[in-house]
């Protein structure tokens, strides 16, 4: 080989090389990043496309003994399906309010372990928060949690694949009553009845801490009534379409 080959062959190594990498780019979803993953491995669900008038009440439970029972009572009252995502402390320490939730047919379902943001956790950590309440939550209730409302509504793609490794779904809300806030009775039910929407979550609280709950929910059940909506369970909500995960 000559050496007025030489320029001419580095040229075209060159050029072998920068082709690879453009081939690489474009594998990769182009401009070297990685194809997003799907809404459900990224957000939490929030709803479920339906036309039907149906909302599914889910109430979330970690400390107090004084407002589950007023709860379960106006609910057993009016014969009204609900689901209940306890913290597996508050389990531990309630076993007959569980049990009483269970056997009356309530939807029980898995707001973890330790009380703390999900996003803060490491996979593993997750797992554990998880796994623990899980094992609480099936031996009084009888019941196999398939649902995780993380504390605070705070999650991460982390924490999701962490879930469904344990074949949990994250749920958050599609409404937020915000009776956390103590805000008024009338506040709460307008929350409620005026933006409640097809295939919607609502939260709502049966923790002690939330004093406005058991007065403001004869008002909203009988306002979603009477505005034709039919009261179901997260899982009976998800058989009326498709789930939807939102950020």
């Amino acid at each position: 080989m000559t050496r007025a080959h030489a320029p001419w062959i580095r040229r075209a190594a060159v050029g072998a090389v920068l082709a690879a990498v453009a081939a690489l780019v474009v594998a990769l979803g182009g401009q070297g990043r990685a194809a997003p993953l799907p809404p459900q491995d990224r957000y939490s669900l929030r709803q479920v496309i339906t036309q039907d008038k149906v909302v599914a009440l889910t109430f979330d439970i970690s400390w107090g003994t004084r407002m589950p029972p007023k709860i379960l009572a106006i609910l057993e009252h009016d014969h009204v399906p609900a689901t209940f995502f306890l913290s597996g402390p508050w389990a531990a320490q309630n076993p007959q309010l569980v049990r009483q939730m269970a056997q009356a047919g309530y939807e029980i379902e898995s707001h973890g372990w330790a009380h703390v943001n999900f996003s803060q956790l490491s996979y593993q950590g997750v797992v554990d928060n998880i796994r623990r309440a899980d094992a609480v939550l099936r031996a009084l209730s009888g019941q196999k949690p398939t649902f995780i409302r993380p504390p605070n509504g705070d999650f991460s793609p982390t924490s999701i694949r962490a879930a469904r490794s344990l074949g949990y779904t994250t749920v958050t809300w599609g409404t937020d009553s915000r009776d956390w806030m103590n805000p008024g009775v009338q506040t709460i039910v307008r929350r409620v009845v005026d933006r409640a929407f097809p295939g919607d979550i609502i939260l709502l609280h049966a923790s002690d801490t939330c004093r406005q709950t058991d007065q403001a929910l004869p008002a909203i059940l009988s306002g979603l009534q009477a505005r034709g909506w039919r009261l179901v369970t997260l899982k009976q909500l998800l058989t009326y379409g498709r789930p939807d995960f939102r950020g």
